[in-house]
């Protein structure tokens, strides 16, 4: 059953990212906000739900959550092909650094806030 949650998670997420893509679309600049914004968002949301399933305030399987859901919501793949079809090495450069460092530090503060509140 648990794989049925997964999948609706999956799909839900999915939908999700989608949504954000069609209200933010790509700007002018060649920088893929939404994509960014989704996977900034995304990392966040998992550290988060880390946290709290770290210090047992969550009762239930992390599963559709994380794997379904957020899985769903972020993509790495896409970001893979926004990096390589940048149109100058710098924006490429960037496209790389900036929403892996941003990515990063939000899943830190995240997991940080879910074990400050749990």
């Amino acid at each position: 059953m648990i794989w049925v949650l997964i999948a609706l998670g999956g799909a839900a997420g999915a939908l999700t990212r989608w949504l954000v893509t069609v209200i933010l679309p790509d700007h002018r600049s060649g920088f893929p906000i939404p994509i960014t914004l989704v996977n900034i968002l995304g990392a966040l949301a998992l550290g988060f739900a880390v946290g709290l399933d770290r210090v047992g305030t969550l009762p239930v399987d992390l599963l559709p959550l994380t794997t379904g859901a957020l899985g769903g919501y972020t993509t790495f793949s896409t970001w893979m092909v926004d990096i390589d079809t940048a149109e100058s090495g710098i924006l490429r450069t960037i496209i790389a650094v900036v929403p892996a460092v941003l990515g990063i530090a939000a899943a830190a503060f995240g997991l940080f806030l879910g074990t400050s509140v749990g």
